[in-house]
């Protein structure tokens, strides 16, 4: 009867061990997803917020280009499909809103490269070196994002 009992309180302390550092890890998967995916949308707003920049200063400049057009166009629709994913981010939706967020930061990153060769081949680097800046910035950080996410805190946090 004592070996029985031993052996249940044994298994017990196993099982109670072993459930509360799943939830240790669960939740560190957690807190690098979210410090991953704050990064992500940190660098995706610096980084509208320079192609907006840009997108002005070419304008003030009286240069209509399609290069310029088709790389805003390509930041907008994936800034908009980077804040809808990570809406869905919550439950059920979780996997389709990765993707989601996935996709529109790699449209972002593409449009990115788009605007800078635009802005060289119009001469105007000079002129948008701050906005350049911002959004080399935002890259970074959505970049930094992306090793938080998917490697669980790479850069430190």
């Amino acid at each position: 009867m004592q070996n029985r009992s031993r052996f249940l309180a044994i298994s017990l302390v196993v099982f109670l061990s072993l459930g509360i550092f799943a939830v240790a890890g669960y939740a560190a998967e957690d807190q690098s997803m979210q410090a991953g995916k704050t990064a992500i949308m940190e660098g995706a707003k610096k980084m509208m917020e320079g192609n907006k920049m840009i997108m002005d200063i070419a304008a003030k400049k009286g240069m209509k280009d399609a290069d310029f057009t088709a790389a805003e166009k390509m930041m907008t629709d994936g800034y908009a499909m980077v804040t809808k994913g990570e809406s869905m981010m919550t439950g059920s939706t979780m996997d389709e809103g990765k993707k989601m967020v996935g996709k529109g930061t790699k449209m972002m990153l593409d449009a990115q490269i788009m605007t800078t060769a635009a802005v060289n081949k119009k001469g105007i680097s000079s002129d948008c070196m701050n906005a350049s800046e911002l959004c080399a910035y935002g890259e970074y950080k959505i970049k930094e994002g992306g090793l938080d996410w998917f490697f669980g805190g790479a850069t430190g946090y």
